[in-house]
């Protein structure tokens, strides 16, 4: 009988505790540079600097809150890179927000609120990853804003 037990408490331990050595560890805390382009037109775009982890980016809600561009051949060497937008679609309770470089997409850009630029490391989303196993971020140039690409229209 105590046999039995142990072997139906085994059972119970097994389904509902989750192995120490499948538990990746949490990603760690990063400060990365990187472009605010407000919905505010008195606010010109700028450089700012926040405190994130390294968690991948395709894990996210949903593909509507951020797209990706690459910068290539620019005349600043250190500004080509894969660059990560993030935005809200949320037009009921943000306002309106068209400011943002037309040349990167070839089109206007609408959205809810400010938007946010981000470089991540490598040429491909996941391809180059931190040595903890998480992405990589890196610091946008500081002189990425004086860019051609990164002008606003008028």
């Amino acid at each position: 009988m105590d046999a039995l037990l142990n072997d139906i408490m085994n059972f119970f331990k097994n389904i509902f505790s989750i192995p120490t050595d499948e538990v990746p560890p949490p990603p760690t805390l990063v400060t990365i540079r990187g472009i605010r382009f407000p919905s505010d037109p008195s606010t010109e775009p700028h450089l700012l600097t926040l405190t994130t982890t390294t968690q991948g980016v395709e894990t996210g809600p949903d593909a509507c809150w951020g797209h990706t561009f690459r910068l290539e051949n620019q005349r600043i060497e250190s500004c080509d890179g894969l660059y990560i937008l993030f935005y809200s679609f949320d037009v009921e309770n943000l306002p309106q927000n068209e400011r943002f470089p037309e040349a990167i997409y070839g089109r206007t850009r609408c959205f809810a609120g400010d938007a946010f630029v981000f470089k991540i490391q490598g040429r491909e989303i996941g391809e180059d990853l931190g040595e903890d196993g998480w992405a990589a971020w890196q610091d946008v140039p500081e002189d990425i804003l004086s860019l051609d690409i990164m002008k606003l229209s008028s």
